[in-house]
C-alpha cells in the first residue's frame, strides 16, 4: 500500500545497483508536443542522475542529460519538498501523492506543474511481478500538466495529460533482458499503464486502468508491434488490456516520433504515440511507448546516425 511518506526516499539496501527515481511525462496534441523527466540517485556510488527529453512535430527539441554527477553528502537526506536538483534540473515536491513542480533555470527554461487525478498505482499490492533486476517498488499516476517551455526560440504554453511513476530497488543494467512500459491518457477519466518486464525469458505483466474513478489492476496484456524504418523501431501497435475482472480493453497506438536513450547495450526507444481506445464511443489521446531491448555491436553501429540530434541539441 502506498503511502504519502513513500514519497520521500527510502532506505537502501546493500546492492551496489540500488536506486530510486522520480519519473514525469506529458503529451500536448495541441501544440504536437511530448516531454519527458526524471530525476534519481544512486547511492552507494553517490551519484546523481537528470534527464529531460522533448519532441515537437516528432523532432527533437531539446536533450537535457545532467547525469553521473557526484552528489555532495548523503543522497538519502535530500528533501523532495526542498527541490531535488541535478543540473539545472529542480523537481520539486508540493503535495505528496497530489502536486510536483518541475523546472529548468538557464536559458533553456522551463516551469511545469504536475497534478495527479488518479491514486497511486502500487505494483507489488495486487500479486503481480516485476523482474527483480529493473525495480523492487513501483507506483503510478496519471495527472495533468500546466505550465510554460522554452527550449527553442519560442516559449510554449502546456496545457496537457501526463504520467508519473516512482521507483527504488535494484536496477542492475548489466543484467537487465529489455522491458515494455505504455502510458496514455485518454481524458482525465481514462487512462492506462503497462509493464512488462522478463525475467530470465519469462514475460511479467503489470499495469491499471483508470476508469469509473478507479484504478483497476490489470493481469495479461498483449502487444503486437509493427516496425518502421528498422527493427526494433515503433511505427505502431495493437494491443489488449485484460482486467484482473476479466474485461478486456483494445488500443491502438500511432507514432509521432521517436528518439533513441542508450546504456551501454540496452537500448530504450521513446516512442510519442497517439491512442485509440477501439470502444463506443471511441476515445482518443496521447501519451508514451517505451521499448526496451538489448543491441548487439552490430545493431549499435547501424543506429548511431540517430545521436547527431544530441550533439546539435547540446551545442545550442
Amino acid at each position: 500500500m502506498i503511502e504519502e511518506q513513500d514519497e520521500w526516499l527510502h532506505e537502501v539496501g546493500s546492492e551496489p545497483a540500488w536506486q530510486e527515481s522520480f519519473y514525469f511525462n506529458w503529451a500536448d496534441p495541441e501544440r504536437h508536443s511530448f516531454t519527458l523527466a526524471r530525476t534519481g540517485y544512486r547511492f552507494h556510488p553517490r551519484k546523481t542522475d537528470g534527464l529531460v527529453i522533448s519532441l515537437r512535430d516528432g523532432e527533437l527539441e531539446l536533450y537535457y542529460g545532467p547525469a553521473d554527477l557526484d552528489h555532495e553528502g548523503d543522497c538519502r537526506d535530500e528533501d523532495p519538498t526542498q527541490g531535488m536538483r541535478a543540473g539545472d534540473l529542480v523537481v520539486t515536491m508540493l503535495e505528496p501523492l497530489r502536486r510536483w513542480r518541475l523546472q529548468i533555470e538557464g536559458e533553456r527554461g522551463m516551469d511545469v506543474l504536475f497534478e495527479a487525478h488518479t491514486p497511486a498505482f502500487d505494483y507489488g499490492a495486487h500479486g503481480a511481478e516485476l523482474a527483480r533486476t529493473m525495480t523492487g517498488a513501483h507506483f503510478e499516476q496519471s495527472g495533468r500538466v500546466t505550465g510554460w517551455t522554452h527550449f527553442g526560440s519560442e516559449r510554449h504554453e502546456i496545457d496537457a495529460w501526463g504520467q508519473r511513476d516512482k521507483s527504488w530497488g535494484v536496477r542492475d543494467w548489466e543484467r537487465l533482458e529489455g522491458w515494455e512500459w505504455l502510458a496514455g491518457q485518454l481524458g482525465n477519466d481514462w487512462s492506462f499503464n503497462l509493464m512488462q518486464t522478463i525475467e530470465n525469458g519469462k514475460r511479467l505483466d503489470n499495469g491499471f486502468v483508470f476508469r469509473d474513478g478507479a484504478n483497476h489492476p490489470l493481469v495479461q496484456a498483449r502487444i503486437r508491434y509493427r516496425w518502421g524504418e528498422q527493427e526494433h523501431r515503433v511505427r505502431d501497435a495493437d494491443i489488449e488490456l485484460i482486467e484482473s475482472g476479466g474485461r478486456t480493453h483494445r488500443v491502438h497506438a500511432e507514432s509521432l516520433g521517436s528518439f533513441p536513450i542508450v546504456r551501454n547495450d540496452v537500448w530504450l526507444e521513446e516512442t510519442h504515440v497517439a491512442y485509440t481506445l477501439e470502444a463506443t464511443p471511441r476515445r482518443e489521446g496521447q501519451g508514451v511507448v517505451e521499448h526496451v531491448w538489448r543491441a548487439t555491436p552490430d545493431q549499435l553501429s547501424a543506429r548511431a546516425s540517430r545521436f547527431a540530434p544530441i550533439v546539435q541539441s547540446l551545442r545550442r
